[in-house]
């Protein structure tokens, strides 16, 4: 799964990268929880170029349209997201790129479990494969909602969680963001895993457990008393 990403960029370095039209007004981030607002990356109709869209982490089914009822989904499974009511029209009408510079991922242990901070080897942005969804609820302002797609974890998370983010390479965004809707089936060959020398990982706080925890302490390496080392993979 993923449940948490880091988005601590310059805006003009993530305006370069994506080919922002606009350099976004964006504060750096170190701990972005389910129930937050994401940057994400989403086709300008007005130009060639990109713009930044804020959406709700989490997303809110399509028939969901009153109190909000249904389960807010942060995550989309790539093997399943044609199947699934809730993804299948997102997939092929509303994709996105959401931006970050980290993801945690937590690894199951008898005393706690262990968080580890995931960056690409370059420290440059990552984009991880997402899909939005318009949110309108009786008397209240509309927004959008959004989900993170995962897919089997490569050599280097696995150690740590079966699943990861899709990270799409930079030479199939233009395609992502923009295959209409009678081609988005042919998607599907991009929801692969990260090639594995693609990341670096290490262990951090436990503090990251809390949303509320949200600075560059997040990333900072710490021991892994089960290992007495400080970077584990990659």
């Amino acid at each position: 799964m993923c449940g948490r990403i880091v988005l601590s960029s310059a805006p003009h370095v993530l305006a370069e990268t994506f080919y922002l039209d606009v350099v976004p007004d964006l504060a750096p981030r170190w701990n972005i929880s389910p129930g937050q607002d994401v940057a994400a990356v989403v086709p300008n109709p007005g130009s060639p170029g990109n713009l930044v869209r804020m959406l709700r982490w989490g997303l809110v089914p399509p028939w969901d349209r009153g109190a909000g009822g249904s389960p807010q989904l942060i995550n989309a499974r790539s093997e399943t997201v044609l199947d699934k009511a809730a993804f299948r029209d997102a997939f092929r009408n509303r994709r996105c790129l959401v931006p970050a510079d980290g993801f945690y991922e937590w690894q199951k242990r008898d005393a706690g479990n262990q968080p580890f901070h995931f960056r690409a080897r370059d420290s440059r942005p990552l984009a991880l494969a997402g899909l939005w969804e318009p949110r309108e609820q009786p008397g209240e302002r509309r927004f959008e909602t959004c989900a993170i797609m995962t897919t089997a974890a490569n050599a280097v998370v696995r150690p740590v969680h079966h699943r990861m983010p899709v990270i799409l390479p930079p030479s199939v965004w233009k395609l992502w963001l923009g295959a209409p809707p009678e081609e988005a089936e042919n998607l599907l060959d991009l929801l692969q895993p990260a090639g594995n020398d693609l990341l670096l990982s290490h262990p951090v706080t436990p503090r990251v457990g809390s949303p509320a925890f949200d600075g560059p302490e997040c990333v900072v390496p710490v021991e892994d008393e089960r290992r007495g080392q400080y970077n584990l993979f990659g």
